[in-house]
């Protein structure tokens, strides 16, 4: 994959769309992004550092959430269920304690630890209404842990 720094103009359509999804930061506008194609995949970091992922979507690292900690679409899980996130597992609802509003099949879903720090990202398979109803079965599919890493596999 070749790396390059964004133009001016693909950087502003970058923006466009970290503030359609909630995720920007005052700091991009001061910053250099760089991004990696590689068969219709974009990395995207800054000095080195990988905050975002688009293929379909666009998907924020872990450290981006942690940087912005949005309150949107997260949940947070227990401690027994943190290392079975952490290397990728499904996320069940028996191991969340809190929920976010507006989680909806097919939406991302921003998984903390008791913490509160971002561990992965996930796209829902239950509603925010389904889970306060019953915790049975898996809420989530984690696309981006610590072991999941689309920039690096």
């Amino acid at each position: 994959m070749a790396r390059h720094v964004l133009s001016k103009k693909d950087m502003k359509i970058f923006f466009e769309k970290l503030r359609e999804n909630n995720l920007w930061a005052d700091f991009f506008s001061n910053s250099n992004i760089e991004v990696e194609e590689h068969k219709g995949k974009k990395c995207y970091s800054i000095g080195g550092r990988f905050i975002a992922y688009e293929e379909d979507r666009l998907l924020p690292s872990i450290d981006l959430l942690n940087a912005i900690k949005p309150e949107i679409s997260s949940v947070t899980v227990d401690n027994g269920a943190v290392p079975h996130i952490l290397n990728g597992a499904k996320l069940f609802g028996k191991g969340i304690t809190q929920i976010g509003e507006s989680i909806r099949p097919g939406s991302l879903v921003y998984v903390k630890d008791p913490t509160g720090r971002f561990i992965a990202v996930g796209i829902a398979t239950k509603s925010t209404e389904e889970l306060k109803v019953s915790r049975e079965g898996p809420a989530a599919d984690i696309i981006m842990s610590p072991a999941k890493n689309p920039c690096t596999q």
